[in-house]
């Protein structure tokens, strides 16, 4: 048999086995999704973290003894857990929709992006849901002529909509005073929180969601949720019940807390990835060369900051200018950016190394192990 025969064969063995795979890797989503509707069925959480991390080791011993490194095979495996997840997370919203009230929603900002991927989560938990937005609606999707006719003709009016053109449509929706649950998913509250909380003052039932994650988002599992109280109980409970039946971990933080948090847990991580851009933008090296010698830290980064590149540059330009809490944290940039390099000219090993520990201390919860 010559060179190309036995290449021929080879390859025609690599098919049969890739067939296998893709068999094995639709029955263990099927599987999944049978795990999925016996959970929902029994009302317990999707994700269980024991269970993955036994998924984790398991794949890691076998695939360590064929030279496979850590990191490909924990990305390998976060893969299928997350596909796994996310084939669970959509036959469960359904299953326990007879058990949570239905709403009729109406969405302010129904065909964004943000506003797009909530009316279809919405409608996947059971629930009617209509859209205003003069680009129209997507398609299959209703359309309300007003702010106004939301509030009448609604239970539950959403406002997805850009920051800084919030509050104009907030303040109509308010003037309506009918017994709508207005919600709103704004990154940042300072633009609109005087109208929330004289509206809660006034009786209105208004409460206030923030998403900690975008329209992208594939799975749910791991991904958290802010209640953000604007002093209506009932409300913060019937907006946290829209979202009751997902994988999310959901927490309540007080308006008056809300922006000093994310300008630290999103506005600093956002400004490093955009100081990142910006130092690139202006490096006379080319893609090329940077790519032939890019580390594996270097295309970390530049994961995250391409994704955000890739965004919408109105939404994250208000994130970091509509938030007053933001000029703390470019304050603590600056600071640590003049501490850093201090230290390193004075190559302070002792301190830089305490330095170091200092920061990684926050990302600790509990005072545990930083999570693999």
């Amino acid at each position: 048999m010559n060179f190309d025969d036995d290449l021929a064969k080879l390859r025609s063995e690599l098919r049969a086995i890739d067939v296998t795979m893709l068999e094995a890797l639709a029955r263990r989503f099927t599987l999944a999704r049978e795990i999925g509707r016996v959970k929902a069925r029994e009302g317990r959480p999707l994700r269980d973290f024991g269970v993955e991390r036994a998924v984790v080791d398991r794949w890691h011993e076998r695939l360590v003894e064929w030279g496979v490194p850590a990191e490909r095979t924990a990305t390998l495996v976060h893969w299928i857990i997350e596909e796994s997840l996310r084939v669970q997370e959509e036959v469960a919203p359904n299953l326990s929709a007879g058990s949570e009230s239905r709403f009729d929603i109406a969405i302010v900002g129904g065909a964004g992006a943000m506003g797009v991927w909530l009316g279809d989560f919405l409608e996947d938990g059971g629930h009617h849901v209509a859209v205003v937005d003069p680009r129209g609606p997507p398609p299959g999707r209703r359309s309300l002529p007003s702010v106004e006719a939301a509030m009448r003709e609604a239970e539950v009016v959403v406002f997805a909509t850009p920051i800084r053109s919030t509050a104009p449509l907030l303040k109509r929706a308010i003037s309506v005073r009918s017994g709508a649950l207005i919600v709103d998913v704004l990154s940042v509250k300072a633009p609109i929180a005087p109208l929330l909380r004289d509206g809660v003052q006034s009786g209105l039932r208004i409460s206030s969601l923030h998403p900690m994650f975008g329209p992208s988002a594939r799975t749910l599992s791991g991904r958290n949720l802010l209640v953000v109280s604007c002093g209506n109980a009932d409300a913060d409970r019937a907006a946290r019940s829209l979202f009751s039946a997902s994988a999310l971990t959901i927490a309540e933080v007080p308006l008056e807390r809300h922006d000093r948090l994310i300008a630290e847990s999103l506005g600093l991580s956002h400004a490093v990835n955009l100081l990142f851009l910006a130092a690139l933008a202006s490096d006379p090296l080319s893609p090329h060369e940077l790519a032939r010698a890019a580390s594996t830290t270097f295309r970390g980064q530049s994961a995250l900051a391409e994704a955000l590149a890739r965004e919408g540059p109105e939404l994250y330009l208000d994130i970091q200018a509509l938030n007053p809490d933001s000029w703390g944290t470019y304050d603590e940039l600056a600071h640590a950016l003049a501490q850093l390099k201090d230290l390193i000219e004075r190559h302070d090993v002792e301190e830089f190394r305490a330095l170091l520990e200092a920061g990684a201390a926050k990302l600790r919860v509990g005072g545990g192990p930083l999570p693999s």
